[in-house]
């Protein structure tokens, strides 16, 4: 009876070590904002103040910006993608992840340019979605016109 029941105390252990080992890890995005950080440099020079270095960072063109400081390290852009619809006009694709674990609700809005980098059609609505924790989700924007959209510019906050 005394082997059977440290033999029982011995599986137990066992069983118990082994549990402490295994991790369960909920399936949820990976977030990584130094590559966004990364990819932004300093303007050479602000139109009005020649020969000042500049204290904005340039924000390229065909690409998302963050512009709520509420939600820069909540969300993650990750794919922004366009593409000519058969009318010619333009749709922009991009693909938000909510970072944290809780829900936000996000808005998002897009500015289309022409070959001179001008405004080429007004800006569009705030377009409200909302975003599970550790979840992602699609903002697509169409534009007005077709043959003066050559770029475009998405900006993303959260929902006040």
């Amino acid at each position: 009876m005394r082997k059977t029941v440290i033999a029982i105390a011995g599986a137990t252990g066992l069983v118990a070590a082994l549990a402490g080992c295994a991790q369960v890890q909920e399936p949820a995005p990976i977030c990584n904002m130094a590559g966004i950080n990364a990819s932004r440099t300093l303007v050479a020079l602000p139109a009005a103040a020649p020969d000042a270095p500049s204290p904005l960072m340039e924000m390229p063109l065909n690409s998302v910006s963050v512009v709520d400081h509420a939600i820069i390290q909540k969300v993650f852009p990750r794919q922004v993608t366009a593409r000519r619809t058969p009318t010619g006009t333009v749709e922009v694709v991009t693909q938000i992840v909510n970072c944290t674990d809780h829900p936000l609700n996000v808005e998002a809005r897009t500015q289309f340019y022409d070959g001179a980098h001008t405004a080429s059609e007004p800006v569009s609505a705030w377009k409200r979605f909302a975003m599970p924790a550790r979840s992602s989700n699609t903002y697509r924007e169409s534009s007005i016109g077709a043959k003066n959209v050559n770029f475009y510019m998405v900006e993303l906050r959260e929902t006040r």
